[in-house]
């Protein structure tokens, strides 16, 4: 009677090491992926990861459209990153387990490089663009919204006072970007492309690597293309006002 009892015990304690070791050898369930779709105007903070070890934007600001024109801005440097059509967001990265605070593009984005500012004072055209901030007094104030929640971002930079606007453009072929500043201007400059390649079609229309976009110009300010460590760069004076598209 006791060996039958012990050997009971032992085919428990053999089978419910079977049942935990079953277990442990199923396959995990995958959650399912966490989706933001921007059916309105629609804002997400996270961080964004760039392309071709371009570094994390930490202060981005991704802004759906549900036009489905998209668009990341940086507000560590007052520019805009990512810029694509059709889905918004993936926010597994985010929500999912511990997350990591990150997003990622849904679909093709066109991204602008190496994370920069948009506006820099030069000694001429062309002097070298900073890599950083040091020195430029940057301070980033915010964003508005407008009646649609649509939003203008704003920062100062050499004691300039600046906003940012970015809207679709009419038929969804990419953004209008109309940056002001109130104060003086002296001495700024935009950099509005760095790429390997910008090639000029005509005084106000530019192509960028190979027609991945294009750079219309709408005040009539001509821009010059410059050599640059990464390829060329598409510079033009800032005289307190700068309205272009950016067309995909």
């Amino acid at each position: 009677m006791h060996h039958l009892l012990k050997s009971s015990i032992a085919a428990v304690f053999v089978a419910g090491l079977s049942v935990t070791a079953a277990m442990a050898q199923q396959p995990r369930k995958r959650p399912d992926p966490v989706y933001i779709d921007a059916t309105e105007n629609t804002i997400v903070r996270s961080f964004i990861d760039l392309p071709n070890g371009n570094g994390r934007v930490t202060h981005s600001v991704n802004v759906g459209s549900p036009t489905t024109v998209h668009y990341t801005y940086d507000m560590d440097k007052g520019s805009i990153v990512a810029l694509w059509k059709g889905d918004f967001l993936n926010a597994s990265s985010m929500w999912i387990e511990r997350g990591d605070g990150s997003s990622r593009v849904r679909g093709k984005a066109t991204y602008f490089g190496k994370m920069a500012l948009t506006l820099n004072k030069l000694s001429n055209d062309q002097a070298t663009w900073s890599a950083d901030t040091s020195g430029t007094k940057y301070k980033p104030t915010g964003y508005k919204l407008d009646d649609t929640g649509l939003p203008t971002f704003m920062y100062q930079i050499y004691g300039v006072q600046v906003s940012d606007a970015s809207r679709v453009l009419p038929n969804s072929e990419g953004i209008k970007r109309e940056i002001t500043a109130q104060g003086a201007a002296t001495g700024m400059y935009a950099r509005l492309a760095s790429a390997k390649q910008i090639v000029k079609v005509s005084e106000a229309l530019y192509t960028i690597d190979d027609k991945a976009y294009q750079i219309r110009l709408d005040d009539g300010v001509v821009p010059v293309i410059r050599l640059s460590a990464e390829g060329q760069e598409l510079v033009v004076p800032f005289k307190g006002k700068l309205t272009y598209s950016i067309i995909f």
